[in-house]
């Protein structure tokens, strides 16, 4: 891999903030809108000083270069940054400054797009922004996975550690049955009920102006709006209203990348379509998350125990603190490698670690490992299983409208 510092000479190490000039064979890479109206930002400097063409919303025009970046969530950008990438390879008589593409009017951040740049580091005749490079070599979990945090294994930990700090337990086979009753409860009252979706509508309807930024909606501001609202005292009571946030978020931005809402009223509309179609779809499963965690406490009960005693705290870093603090420091890539086995020729896309209960089963995707959830991420499925199925249910009602 090349050194940012080690560039060719007359060559800066990283993209400059601005860029007024360039020799006949550098190129200067900005991101636009599929419609190609460069009025602002770099696009408009590429419009007024390196040849783009008003209209023209990818790929190469004089000495420019667009990557469609307002079309929805990251992923709909990385295929352009995959054509761009592919060709540069193709042309290494010439140099490309990429700027920090979607980190301005379209409102991305350096680490929800730097990771799209990943393969770019090999090529000599690409240069990234100082920001992007940053994140790239200081690995971060993207803002996506940020909302998948608190998935099924994380609530049935919460359940575990609530009733520990009443129960104190030193018997594994006693805390399981104190947990199995509260799972029933759990399953019986639903993973989101009528309450949590009479909440978020009065969150969209409250707050219509903070959560739309440009007619995008903002995840994030949604998440720290939801999680301010937690004044719960009842400890397990908090541990539901925890997952059934962390759910009705995560399928609202798979929604999104989708139907690309512009105000509130639509992502209701489609929520409501769900809970009259059923509201059982929004119920987790606890399958294979289950399955995994179970064995995890059995397998790992030695070590979070202390004096033979469960110890919360122990259990809190054996079983997702230590896991974490890798991926933080060394990437996901690389933990996969040092504490991961796959799941053998029937489903080598599956990755499990090594030793139960350590960290999350994970499945390999186009460009990273994603966290699998049991909710269609897992053995014998298809990528986004449950979202499509959601996402199908509401246009199936839209065409018998």
């Amino acid at each position: 891999m090349k050194s940012f510092f080690d560039s060719p000479q007359g060559r800066p190490a990283f993209t400059p903030d601005s860029i007024n000039s360039l020799s006949s064979d550098e190129v200067f890479v900005f991101g636009s809108n599929l419609a190609g109206h460069h009025a602002g930002g770099a696009a408009r400097t590429a419009f007024k000083k390196f040849g783009a063409i008003y209209g023209q919303g990818v790929g190469l025009q004089g000495q420019s270069y667009a990557i469609p970046t307002m079309q929805g969530g990251a992923e709909t950008i990385a295929p352009y940054v995959d054509e761009f990438i592919d060709f540069a390879k193709e042309h290494p008589d010439l140099f490309f400054y990429v700027t920090r593409i979607g980190c301005g009017i379209a409102g991305f951040k350096d680490g929800e797009i730097a990771p799209l740049f990943r393969k770019a580091l090999e090529l000599s005749n690409v240069c990234l922004p100082e920001s992007f490079v940053h994140v790239l070599d200081n690995p971060q979990i993207p803002e996506s996975y940020k909302i998948m945090k608190y998935g099924q294994v994380r609530t049935l930990a919460d359940i575990v550690k609530v009733l520990n700090e009443e129960h104190h337990y030193d018997n594994l086979e006693k805390l399981m049955t104190d947990f199995r009753e509260v799972l029933e409860q759990y399953r019986r009252r639903g993973t989101i009920s009528a309450e949590t979706f009479d909440l978020i509508q009065s969150v969209f309807q409250e707050n219509k102006r903070s959560l739309f930024n440009k007619r995008r909606l903002n995840i994030a501001r949604l998440e720290k709006i939801l999680t301010d609202k937690n004044n719960i005292n009842d400890k397990m009571e908090e541990v539901f209203y925890k997952r059934s946030i962390a759910k009705m978020l995560r399928i609202i931005q798979y929604l999104n990348n989708y139907q690309k809402y512009t105000a509130p009223e639509q992502i209701l509309k489609d929520i409501q379509k769900l809970f009259n179609s059923s509201p059982s779809v929004f119920n987790d499963s606890f399958h294979y998350p289950l399955y995994f965690f179970e064995h995890g406490l059995r397998n790992l009960w030695d070590k979070i125990t202390q004096n033979g005693i469960l110890d919360n705290i122990l259990l809190e870093k054996v079983m997702f603190g230590q896991h974490d603090e890798k991926v933080e420091k060394l990437g996901i890539n690389k933990v996969i490698r040092i504490d991961y086995e796959d799941d053998g020729p029937c489903h080598p896309e599956v990755y499990f670690p090594r030793e139960v209960g350590t960290g999350p089963v994970y499945v390999k995707g186009d460009r990273t490992f994603i966290k699998s959830c049991g909710e269609g991420k897992g053995p014998n499925s298809i990528p986004d299983y449950y979202e499509r199925e959601l996402l199908e249910i509401i246009r199936d009602s839209e065409v018998g409208c």
